[in-house]
């Protein structure tokens, strides 16, 4: 008994330590993005999942829809933004409205959104693995959110997870390349907003935090699956003006994943000698 107590302990101090954002490496070799074409591809509408998305429309008078939009063309505009200096990004924002909507329900018709858990990733540690025989076997399988009736309905999951792109047709890179001339494709999958329940004092109080988690796939033009991972940041649960929220927050998603797509040098040193790696 002590012995489980005592792993439990090391497992969930671990847990505490984790970084704001993580991501798992598909090459042996390091991403080269710098001065490259760079294709931002914005996430489907229902892959915004929120459990706070009543109070962000109470307080700034939007539909559900409209809320969608603004968040959608926020996280473009903040990944355009956080990689413009080292690659040359091209946006559907760019192009007319009828065409970006063409363009877009045929690239998502061709993609397949996978959810996975990290624990289930080829980088499972030892320790991972005695933390997964204590929680026993677990349900898996990807619960999509949808939005009905103007209301996003969605199934609360806390468990650390990313939602990876696969692209089922090879034939919609090649007629994106055609179209944007670019090397590589940077899918953002998913846009979380949840309210963190876990201190209940300061839930009393109104003080708790709530987490936006992006996910994101980069792919070559070749179909070659790059990297997945997700960014995380908090923001307090008294915020709901939806100008503050993507002014202030969504550059810091964007930076992170820029961050993980060009790691410093020594971490590139590190991965050279593993194809897959979670930071």
């Amino acid at each position: 008994m002590k012995k489980i107590l005592l792993l439990l302990c090391m497992i969930f101090g671990l847990e505490t330590l984790q970084a704001q954002h993580s991501t798992l490496r598909f090459s042996d070799q390091p991403i080269n993005l710098n001065q490259q074409s760079l294709l931002v591809v914005p996430f489907e509408r229902s892959m915004y999942l929120s459990d706070v998305n009543p109070a962000i429309a109470r307080a700034n008078q939007m539909t559900t829809d409209q809320i969608v939009d603004r968040f959608t063309a926020a996280v473009d505009q903040s990944l355009r933004s956080a990689f413009q200096e080292k690659c040359d990004v091209s946006s559907f924002y760019l192009v007319e409205e009828e065409e970006m909507e063409t363009d877009l329900n045929y690239i998502y018709s061709k993609l397949k959104l996978e959810y996975e858990l990290v624990s289930e990733t080829e980088e499972k540690s030892k320790l991972q693995g005695l933390k997964d025989k204590l929680k026993g076997e677990e349900d898996n399988r990807y619960q999509r959110g949808s939005i009905q009736n103007g209301q996003v309905v969605s199934k609360r999951d806390d468990r650390k997870r990313y939602m990876k792109a696969v692209v089922k047709d090879n034939n919609m890179l090649d007629s994106m390349h055609y179209k944007f001339d670019n090397k590589y494709f940077l899918f953002v999958n998913e846009l979380d907003l949840q309210n963190n329940y876990t201190d209940g004092v300061n839930m009393q109080q109104m003080q708790y935090k709530r987490v936006i988690r992006l996910h994101y796939t980069l792919y070559h033009k070749d179909g070659q699956i790059l990297s997945t991972g997700v960014s995380k940041t908090n923001f307090p649960a008294t915020e709901n003006d939806i100008d503050v929220i993507t002014r202030k927050y969504f550059p810091i998603l964007a930076q992170q994943i820029f961050e993980d797509l060009f790691p410093p040098e020594e971490e590139e040193e590190k991965g050279k000698f593993g194809l897959k790696k979670w930071k």
